[in-house]
């Protein structure tokens, strides 16, 4: 007597384990089947969303001769600097999570005080967080930044190396 019960017991258990673990893939399987299907796509969002994404499209400015036949009015919208590859200075890399980002934005704020020529720069791509100096058209032009940076912070030195970067171009 005490075996059947034990035995239904287990049917049971057994069966509840198998449908706990064969549901989320049969329901998987169901999502998968209903993305591969054909058919349309409706994206909805609210008027100004729309509105803002026209502008952007738009051209960013007008020939006068377009300027004095249009009815609109266009907005300028403000531009991201001119970029290009050059070269800066990389004076702090971590990827510590405890202090990393604290660190780097100290160093940053150094830099930008004892240094104030040279745009200073705090990036993270994880995991690292980096601390890059000056936008250098040249090697050279890099090289004399990382003297320059070396001699102020030395406790920094052994650190610091020019890299390749994308870098703004000064107006």
């Amino acid at each position: 007597m005490k075996h059947s019960k034990l035995s239904k017991a287990l049917k049971y258990t057994l069966l509840a384990s198998c449908i706990f673990c064969l549901y989320p893939q049969i329901h998987a399987e169901d999502i998968v089947t209903s993305i591969e299907k054909q058919g349309n796509i409706s994206v909805s969002q609210p008027q100004g969303l729309s509105e803002l994404i026209k502008k952007a499209e738009a051209p960013a400015t007008q020939t006068e001769e377009s300027a004095n036949t249009s009815e609109h009015s266009t907005t300028v919208l403000p531009t991201q600097p001119a970029r290009r590859t050059g070269f800066r200075v990389q004076v702090f890399d971590d990827n510590n999570p405890r202090t990393a980002r604290r660190q780097a934005e100290w160093l940053h704020q150094q830099v930008q005080n004892s240094l104030p020529h040279y745009r200073a720069y705090v990036t993270f791509n994880s995991p690292y967080w980096r601390v890059k100096v000056g936008d250098f058209r040249t090697r050279n032009e890099a090289q004399t930044a990382l003297a320059e940076l070396k001699r102020t912070f030395p406790s920094q030195a052994s650190y610091m190396r020019i890299v390749r970067d994308k870098i703004n171009l000064s107006e």
